[in-house]
């Protein structure tokens, strides 16, 4: 048999492993979620009726770890099989660690959202420092554009760190909507050229679709932040690359395209909070998977659905812009910023008397009531 073939078999037998043992893992983390204070009980703000173990992201990790390791055995029992393919960087990882164990404190004991901004920022920095950027390129002031790469990349990951954790609020949501902009990102890095790290990419997809297997509805268990934050670290420093890639001065534009909904659904949810008069980070029940269901009726899978495709649409575009020219680019670009005011039109936000109108009680002193400190969940 070939080479290639038994290539094949080991980047199958690395996703087979992650999807198993996390499947394995969560359910025998679930025996256990009670003893350890991992419920995830109802209340006015959440979808769920019944008591959900929130220790999924625990075994997601746990799977991720164990698949990794089958790789490096398998790297050093059969190194030709593996050619030139290297595992994740230390830099990568080490972000990756911290982030879970953010999590995870978080899931057991409850931190506040501004130490949580802290571990994040310092993770951001980090990766800033090991060469981590979104590249810019406006065809001018390449120096300036240069420049305005660390901020910008510093944003983006604590962004879309966030923007991920604050759309996991129904069942199979964020693990599906990360896999849909891990695959048309996978996409534009190949049919661009791009370096693919395929052992992490293998190993990532296995684990979340074994979480999947738990998560899809009705859900048997919930990620918790420890998920949900690695997941938006992953999808942050995957996305990055792609923008170094391409022929147009829209690269940039790629990823933040790719990863569409959860950048979306948090940038509308602060701007609606903000022309309501509201704190932008106070939470409430009116989030775009809050909306579907309102528009569309139905449970949730076909609320999921809905916004799944709405994430394919936004993956499709923006593999189409990593491959167009500049004109051809701005076509592009214009036709994503129809389809998100259709969005926003169809889940009726642009009715003027709802979307001005203020509330009758006082506005919140500071951030929250609470002593100013941010909620996380929205």
């Amino acid at each position: 048999m070939s080479s290639n073939y038994y290539d094949f078999l080991i980047m199958f037998g690395g996703l087979a492993v992650g999807f198993v043992l996390t499947l394995v893992t969560t359910l025998i983390l679930c025996r256990y979620a009670e003893r350890l204070g991992l419920i995830d009980k109802p209340d006015h703000r959440k979808i769920h009726s019944k008591p959900i173990p929130r220790i999924g992201g625990l075994g997601l990790f746990a799977g991720l770890m164990g698949s990794l390791l089958y790789f490096s055995l398998v790297r050093q029992i059969w190194p030709q099989e593996l050619g030139g393919l290297q595992m994740p960087n230390i830099y990568f990882l080490t972000g990756g660690v911290v982030i879970a164990v953010t999590g995870l404190v978080d899931d057991f004991k409850g931190i506040s959202f501004r130490q949580k901004l802290v571990a994040q920022c310092l993770i951001a920095v980090y990766l800033i420092l090991a060469g981590y950027r979104l590249q810019l390129n406006f065809g001018i002031l390449d120096g300036y554009a240069n420049m305005a790469s660390i901020p910008v990349t510093f944003l983006w990951l604590i962004g879309v760190i966030n923007a991920v954790n604050l759309i996991d609020g129904m069942d199979g949501l964020a693990g599906g909507i990360f896999l849909i902009s891990l695959l048309a990102l996978t996409i534009c890095y190949t049919l661009l050229g791009g370096a693919i790290d395929l052992i992490f990419l293998f190993s990532i997809t296995g684990t979340v679709l074994g979480f999947l297997v738990l998560n899809t509805h009705p859900a048997k268990v919930f990620m918790g932040d420890t998920g949900s934050l690695f997941l938006g670290y992953v999808i942050a420093c995957y996305s990055l690359n792609v923008s170094t890639l391409g022929h147009n001065h829209f690269m940039y534009m790629v990823p933040i395209i790719a990863v569409g909904l959860p950048v979306f659904d948090t940038l509308l949810s602060m701007t609606r909070r903000f022309l309501k008069g509201r704190p932008v980070f106070y939470p409430d029940k009116d989030h775009m998977h809050h909306r579907v269901r309102k528009v569309f009726g139905g449970g949730q899978r076909a609320a999921v659905m809905r916004l799944y495709y709405i994430n394919l649409v936004l993956g499709a575009l923006a593999i189409l812009l990593s491959l167009a020219g500049d004109w051809m680019a701005i076509l592009i670009m214009l036709v994503t910023v129809c389809f998100a005011i259709a969005v926003i039109w169809r889940l009726k936000y642009l009715k003027p008397k709802e979307l001005l109108k203020r509330r009758k009680q006082p506005r919140h002193r500071g951030l929250l009531s609470t002593g100013g400190a941010f909620p996380y969940r929205f």
